[in-house]
């Protein structure tokens, strides 16, 4: 694994991951969820590594190792900082098609993404996405995210709807890096970017990857295969995971969807 830093439109700096596999080989880009940061994704990026693939991660603003570069969240700014980082790759990686992979609140950004930018990518992998939310806030949080910018919330997530595996609950127990709390304004952006959804769906014509969980109490899962349902994507493909929880790859036979995201990956590299 490399770490290095891109600078962004508001001169930004912001760390990423890669793990290089080759010059023609195709590439992934992951975006994390809402408490997470790239560090979740070790598992995933070293298995699609070992099947040679380029891969490579950022941490959000606000978020892990770039918790600190919080000013401008925005969709637009978020929008802009992918863009910028596709073409870091697309100059390291000429010739590769390059896929893009968001889990939970990166699937939303990732999706978010076709408001600003089309033809840029060849693939997109929608993990457990959250297009339609399961989580509620109190009266008072919802009255803080739109008149208290400034406040800071905990956000109403419990450890076991991420997952049942023992060993990545205690992973995301004694983790630093996760964002427990988060700003009312990020929240509030956040939100904004459902207004977006319904004209970024629209041009999203590349072909598509939705994986879903049995058990998840973080996304609505019946409302994103509705949405789903509703690409005009000529190339999509529903996986459906029962038994299994919101964070598909920290779950006990994890081994099965990652195996599903290297085939898929492959299948539309090789195409």
């Amino acid at each position: 694994m490399q770490v290095g830093q891109f600078e962004t439109e508001d001169s930004a700096r912001l760390y990423y991951d890669c793990w290089p596999a080759g010059g023609g080989e195709p590439c992934v880009i992951y975006l994390h969820g809402l408490e997470s940061h790239m560090g979740w994704f070790l598992n995933l990026a070293e298995f699609l590594n070992s099947k040679g693939i380029n891969v490579y991660a950022f941490d959000r603003r606000g978020s892990g190792l770039n918790k600190n570069s919080s000013r401008n969240f925005s969709s637009r700014y978020m929008s802009s900082d992918l863009k910028i980082f596709i073409d870091l790759v697309k100059k390291e990686h000429s010739r590769s098609r390059i896929f893009l992979i968001g889990l939970c609140l990166g699937g939303k950004i990732a999706v978010d993404f076709f408001s600003y930018h089309q033809n840029c990518l060849d693939g997109l992998i929608l993990i457990s996405p959250s297009l339609k939310s399961k989580l509620r806030f109190s009266l008072s949080d919802k009255l803080s995210i739109l008149f208290r910018p400034n406040s800071v919330l905990k956000v109403p997530i419990e450890d076991a709807m991420f997952t049942s595996n023992e060993k990545y609950l205690k992973y995301i127990e004694n983790d630093f890096l996760r964002l427990r709390y988060i700003p009312a304004q990020h929240l509030l952006e956040i939100a904004k970017m459902g207004r977006h959804l319904k004209k970024a769906s629209g041009n999203i014509r590349l072909p598509v990857l939705l994986m879903l969980a049995g058990i998840d109490e973080i996304i609505d899962t019946d409302g994103v295969r509705r949405w789903y349902e509703k690409l005009p994507s000529s190339d999509k493909t529903l996986k459906f995971y029962k038994g299994y929880h919101h964070l598909l790859t920290f779950e006990e036979n994890a081994a099965r969807v990652m195996e599903d995201v290297a085939v898929w990956i492959k299948g539309r590299a090789d195409a």
